[in-house]
């Protein structure tokens, strides 16, 4: 009886879950983040949650813009090239995997001329600060999906609905 109560369950599971998703990132182009230091390709939007996932690339000896990540944590694991924050002691190289508690607040510094390539989870939003902390800016799910829509659009490339899930 146990047996056939854990095989009707796994074929519940099973019809429930989400379909497997495999996206070759070459086919992705890098979609312009802010005025030519940063770039992304987006590799999920998950509407219902908030969150994204994508690669994130900074050109080298590049400081980018205060700022606070709200609502979600965020997950990195850095593939190429060195950054860290300048409030902070350490460095990610290759292979460093990162965690960021919502509500902290950092400033990214590139390291060398070798650009800096990190895949990143994101949820909330990313508020971007000026020198009297005063909010300036912000990205959301939304901007940075209607960023690679724009781009897509602009470029007369095929919007991707497969990355949202």
């Amino acid at each position: 009886m146990n047996k056939l109560l854990d095989e009707s369950l796994i074929t519940f599971a099973e019809n429930l879950q989400l379909p497997e998703k495999v996206v070759d990132t070459d086919t992705i182009p890098w979609i312009p983040y802010d005025d030519g230091n940063c770039y992304f390709k987006p590799l999920r939007f998950d509407f219902t949650s908030g969150t994204w996932t994508y690669l994130f690339k900074i050109k080298g000896n590049k400081t980018l813009t205060r700022h606070r990540h709200t609502g979600g944590s965020v997950v990195g694991y850095n593939l190429q090239g060195n950054w860290r924050y300048a409030e902070r002691d350490w460095v990610a190289k290759p292979g460093t995997f990162i965690f960021e508690p919502p509500g902290d607040i950092h400033t990214l510094i590139t390291e060398g001329e070798e650009e800096v390539i990190t895949l990143f989870t994101l949820g909330g939003a990313l508020q971007y600060f000026d020198e009297d902390n005063q909010i300036i800016g912000q990205d959301d799910i939304f901007t940075v999906y209607k960023k690679y829509c724009d781009f897509c659009k602009e470029h007369g490339l095929f919007q991707r609905v497969d990355l949202i899930y």
